[in-house]
């Protein structure tokens, strides 16, 4: 067959931006080999690692969560493809922890080659920085976030702990940064005070520079560029906040919520920083039909959205702009084998996305997309 005309070739920004970082990672990989451009622009183009992290619905964007000592990916992990899941080339000589997940690089703490110290790494390159512990008097702990954008700042990285102190009736928190084109760690002049909570902050994600974390009734956040922090109320229904299962994650480039009650489920997108709109929502009755494991369940009194999520007790874990996933376990069965489920927002469909491997807890849960980015060193400040 003749290779084809100048006419029939694709365009170079087509295949650039459009095409291959959509692509999963075993794919992407084999087209390093068509040619010296092509190794160049997936091994080394900050640019392509960005449309990479910008594309939104790409095949290989999914889910991550530790597992056994080893990364697991939902909803289809033969997609992600990344090359060493038990992190092996960390040399990791202890349990290790994921903190979060941020572009393509995630944030782990335990101990490397010896040493107790925060590490981030793309398990898709295999390269790693690590941020060792130099005598600070205290352990680092899964409430630091990080923040990471290849196309804004393809050279830095930042990572932000917070200081927690107990202060009346609630928490106090205070931010200690540090920025790996220094490599020295900064407080903060930022104090935020949440009134009434006991429930310590947890699972930070990261969008547009800003980090975000669950505290029970709200979310917390720090721009790490003006050096701004607060809080902002999650959404209401009815003029109060419904109890529930909560899920906070990333959703193209903004922060979603997901909540399940005992009415239903619902999808909430945080716009311009401030304001809540709701995109997506659904009764439990709709829905049980669905789940072969539900019939029956009717109890006078009860509604059956009421007893399904009192005995399976949905927890919502992840949402793709298509799907919602959560996870359910029988409560009042001894076999407590979790299945995770997607609701289709469009469709108005469940599917059963399979049993899930190994211990995990919704928390731990983060976005996840395949990306070439390189992890920025961590350079010495000049003096």
């Amino acid at each position: 067959m003749a290779p084809p005309t100048k006419d029939r070739d694709l365009p170079y920004h087509l295949i650039h931006t459009h095409l291959l970082p959509r692509l999963p990672y075993k794919t992407l990989n084999r087209f390093k080999c068509v040619s010296k451009s092509f190794n160049s622009l997936i091994t080394a183009d900050a640019q392509f690692a960005a449309d990479q992290v910008c594309s939104a619905h790409a095949s290989s964007g999914c889910f991550v969560y530790m597992s056994n000592c080893r990364l697991s990916f939902f909803p289809d992990p033969a997609f992600v493809g990344v090359p060493d899941p038990s992190l092996g080339f960390l040399n990791p000589s202890s349990t290790v922890k994921l903190v979060t997940s941020t572009n393509g690089l995630l944030l782990l703490c335990g101990k490397f080659n010896g040493e107790k110290s925060i590490c981030v790494c793309n398990p898709a390159t295999r390269e790693a920085a690590f941020v060792s512990n130099n005598g600070r008097e205290k352990s680092y702990r899964s409430e630091m976030g990080l923040v990471y954008d290849p196309q804004q700042s393809p050279h830095r990285f930042i990572i932000v702990e917070l200081l927690l102190h107990n202060y009346g009736y609630g928490l106090q928190y205070r931010f200690d940064v540090f920025l790996s084109d220094t490599s020295e760690w900064n407080r903060s002049r930022q104090t935020v005070c949440i009134d009434g909570s006991i429930v310590a902050a947890s699972k930070p994600v990261c969008a547009n520079g800003v980090i975000y974390w669950s505290c029970s009734k709200c979310l917390m956040w720090y721009d790490t560029e003006a050096d701004l922090a607060g809080s902002i109320t999650l959404p209401v229904i009815e003029g109060k906040v419904v109890e529930g299962q909560t899920h906070t994650g990333i959703y193209d480039g903004d922060v979603v919520y997901c909540r399940t009650w005992d009415d239903g489920i619902e999808v909430w997108r945080l716009t311009g920083g401030s304001r809540w709109d709701r995109l997506h929502g659904a009764s439990w009755d709709s829905m049980i039909g669905a789940f072969d494991f539900c019939h029956g369940m009717w109890l006078r009194g009860k509604s059956q959205s009421e007893m399904f999520f009192k005995r399976w007790l949905p927890q919502p874990v992840g949402f793709d702009g298509r799907f919602v996933y959560f996870k359910v376990v029988n409560l009042k069965c001894r076999d407590k084998r979790e299945r995770v489920f997607g609701w289709d927002c469009d469709k108005g469909r469940v599917e059963d996305k399979g049993e899930v491997t190994g211990g995990w807890c919704p928390d731990n849960v983060f976005n996840y997309v395949n990306s070439m980015a390189r992890v920025p060193p961590i350079l010495s400040a000049i003096s």
